[in-house]
Order: structure tokens, then C-alpha cells, then sequence
């Protein structure tokens, strides 16, 4: 085809001219009015453009359109009432455009899209997987680090336990050996200065609980002490030599005795049945908790828990029973 006018060649495209116009306008085309002349190769360009805008390009010149784009127009008559009272024709015209997208080229957008939130989401895993890596390996070395320092502060506490433990097995060790060394001491002192009239008294702490035994006199002890008269009408002393032997014996077994417990009774009372002194009833009565005088009346029951407690067998007695 040669070279023809816009005007000839709108009619060739059934277009209009004016559309025709614009179109090569919008495809770098320079033509001043329908009248100018269009050449083979500005109709190329504009046929390159025109497949372009509608999806298409040159490496898919052959291929069907991935995108359609539809134009429409309709003209209708409307008729409006006039002031006059005649009606009036106006002609209206609508136009529409509608662009159709190819299934397949959907389907492509879509799948792009898909993979490339795929691709984002697998970098996010793996970034998440690092830093949890790396928080998990920190936990880990946190954890021996304090695992390693607990074991070394355990091990040095029990070295100085040990230590320790091993001072205070030596001091006790010493003060035991230093107290042995002064109870030999004592003892021999004591064995040396003690008189030869008079015998040692060995006092057994097991015996009773509170170390008392009791001590029995000599029956013929009182004769020795009698005075008699002497031929001069003086009285003499009977007593033996300087060593004679002192008037009580060595300290047996202690006496259980049964001490009547009356309905109330002072302390000094209940001491003079059990033959000690008020003073010992009442150091009991305050390792028991009750504090007492020697003339306070004490309860039976407290009496019978005091007379048990100093070794000996409590015997209910009632003040109405002679």
C-alpha cells in the first residue's frame, strides 16, 4: 500500500479520524491533520505500538493477544419536557471500555506471586532457624559456663570444709591431750599433798544423777569419842593416834527411797522426806520449768514429776488417810 492520507487510512481501519489522530499521537507519530500523509513505516510503528499497548510485542507478533482491551459506543434518544410544553429530543451518546485478560497470563501473575511469598517466607524460616540456633548455642554456653562455676565453687567449699573440719579435729585433739595432762597433774598434786589420816574420797558421778551417795557411820564411832576419867580425876581424850582412821566408811550404792506425796506440801517438806536439801528440790524444779521457794506449797502432781526425777519412787498419799 502506498502512502496515503490519515483520512484514507481511518477509513481503511474504520475508525475514526479523530481516534486515528490520537493514536498516532500517543505512538510518537507527528501528522498535523487528516489531510497529511502517512508512510509504510510510520504505519508499522504504529501497528508495533498498537500491539504493544494491547499485550503483545514484536518477539509475540504471531502469538494470540494476552490482553484485549474492548471499546464500545451506543447512542439513544432522550426526550425532555420544555418549559413551552413542547417535548424535546436529545441525543445521548455512552461509550464503554472493557480490558479482557488472557487465563493463562492470570494463572502466570499468579504463580510469580506465589513463588515470590514462598522465596520470602523460606528466608524468613531460615533467618527464625538462625536465630534460634544461635540463641539455643548462647543458652548452651551460659548453661556450662554456670555448670563449670558451680562445681568449682562446691569444690573449693568442700577443700575448706575439709580444712576445716581438720583444724577443729586437731584443736579438739590438743585441748584433749592439754586436759589429761592437767587431770594427771591435779591427781598427783593432790595425792601428794593429801594427809596420811585421812583416806581419799572418790565421788562417782554415775551413781546418782546429781553425784550424791550416801555415807554411813561406823556404829562403835561414838565410843571413841566418849571422855573418860583419868586416875587424877581428869578427863582425857580416848581419841587414837594422829592417823586413826577417820569415822565414815567409803560411799556405797545410793538409797531408793519411797516418799510419801501428799494432796500439798512445801518444797522444804518434800526435800526432808527424801533427805537432800530444799536447794537441790529447787534447782530440779527449775531445769523442769517451775519456779518455787522453800516454803511454797507445790501441787501433787508436781511433786510425784520431782520426786521421780531425783531417783526416787513417789507414793500417793491422801490427807483424809492416816
Amino acid at each position: 500500500m502506498a502512502d496515503v492520507t490519515v483520512q484514507q487510512f481511518a477509513e481503511v481501519l474504520k475508525v475514526p479520524v479523530d481516534r486515528l489522530l490520537q493514536q498516532l499521537d500517543q505512538a510518537g507519530i507527528k501528522v498535523d491533520g487528516a489531510e497529511d500523509m502517512i508512510s509504510e513505516d510510520a504505519k508499522h510503528e504504529l501497528l508495533t505500538h498498537l500491539r504493544r499497548s494491547h499485550g503483545r510485542d514484536d518477539a509475540q507478533a504471531d502469538a494470540s493477544p494476552r490482553k484485549i482491551t474492548l471499546r464500545r459506543k451506543s447512542q439513544s434518544e432522550l426526550k425532555l419536557a420544555s418549559p413551552q410544553g413542547r417535548a424535546r429530543t436529545v441525543n445521548v451518546e455512552v461509550r464503554s471500555k472493557r480490558t479482557y485478560v488472557k487465563r493463562e497470563v492470570l494463572e502466570d501473575q499468579a504463580r510469580h506471586q506465589q513463588e515470590e511469598i514462598d522465596r520470602q517466607r523460606e528466608s524468613e524460616e531460615q533467618a527464625k532457624a538462625a536465630l534460634e540456633r544461635a540463641e539455643h548455642e548462647r543458652l548452651e554456653k551460659e548453661r556450662l559456663d554456670r555448670e563449670r562455676l558451680e562445681e568449682e565453687s562446691r569444690r573449693r567449699s568442700d577443700e575448706e570444709n575439709r580444712k576445716r573440719t581438720a583444724e577443729e579435729e586437731a584443736r579438739r585433739q590438743a585441748e584433749t591431750q592439754a586436759r589429761e595432762q592437767a587431770d594427771k597433774e591435779r591427781k598427783a598434786a593432790t595425792t601428794a599433798t593429801a594427809k596420811p589420816g585421812k583416806a581419799a574420797r572418790e565421788v562417782d558421778d554415775k551413781a546418782t544423777r546429781y553425784g550424791r551417795q550416801e555415807l554411813h557411820i561406823v556404829g562403835d564411832v561414838s565410843s571413841r569419842h566418849k571422855k573418860k576419867k583419868s586416875r587424877d580425876g581428869r578427863r582425857r581424850s580416848m581419841g587414837g593416834d594422829a592417823d586413826a582412821k577417820h569415822g565414815f566408811e567409803m560411799p556405797t550404792a545410793r538409797v531408793v527411797r519411797e516418799v510419801a506425796v501428799g494432796e500439798a506440801m512445801t518444797v522444804g517438806e518434800l526435800a526432808q522426806k527424801m533427805a537432800v536439801k530444799a536447794t537441790e528440790v529447787i534447782k530440779v524444779m527449775m531445769n523442769m520449768g517451775v519456779m518455787a521457794t522453800i516454803n511454797q506449797t507445790i501441787e501433787q502432781d508436781t511433786a510425784m514429776l520431782v520426786v521421780e526425777e531425783m531417783g526416787h519412787t513417789p507414793v500417793l498419799r491422801k490427807d483424809n488417810v492416816i
